[in-house]
């Protein structure tokens, strides 16, 4: 196998290692969404009683949002910095060996790009954003008289 030829596979990789991420993104927010429509479930009666109580739609519509984009930012925070120390672990102790009669190099080689972290990080924070729409939209929709009866 020539240089090029590992390269193309290498960036090939790559491409498909981003696929697989997002997919797992997107796999975390529908957790954030069951998440917090269980919350709204769980939490009907205390909304109608906030909201008999004077609290706006746009109140509630924001408690909900804040809830489920901390879920994302802590989230976000903990892999990408789990992820992070792997990678240097990876790199500084040189974990996974190779046969390099067989790839031309003996070990796997480790870097990290940090407009990569902060793309994967943002778009991770974006789509638990977008993912928390649904549910606080629909927490802030109850009708206070519906919701007390919920209980």
């Amino acid at each position: 196998m020539s240089n090029q030829a590992l390269f193309a596979a290498l960036e090939l990789e790559k491409i498909a290692m981003g696929i697989i991420l997002f997919l797992i993104v997107v796999v975390a927010a529908f957790n954030i969404v069951s998440t917090l429509v269980m919350v709204v479930v769980d939490r009907t009666p205390e909304i109608g009683i906030l909201k008999s109580m004077g609290m706006t739609d746009g109140g509630v519509l924001r408690i909900f949002l804040l809830q489920g984009v901390s879920i994302g930012v802590l989230g976000t925070l903990l892999g990408t910095g789990f992820g992070l120390f792997l990678s240097w672990i990876l790199h500084r102790y040189q974990i996974i060996q190779i046969p390099p009669d067989v790839y031309f190099i003996d070990r796997l080689p480790v870097s990290v790009h940090m407009s990569d972290v902060l793309l994967i990080a943002g778009g991770s924070i974006l789509i638990s954003l977008v993912a928390t729409i649904y549910p606080s939209l629909q927490a802030s929709r109850l009708q206070p008289v519906e919701a007390i009866r919920h209980e």
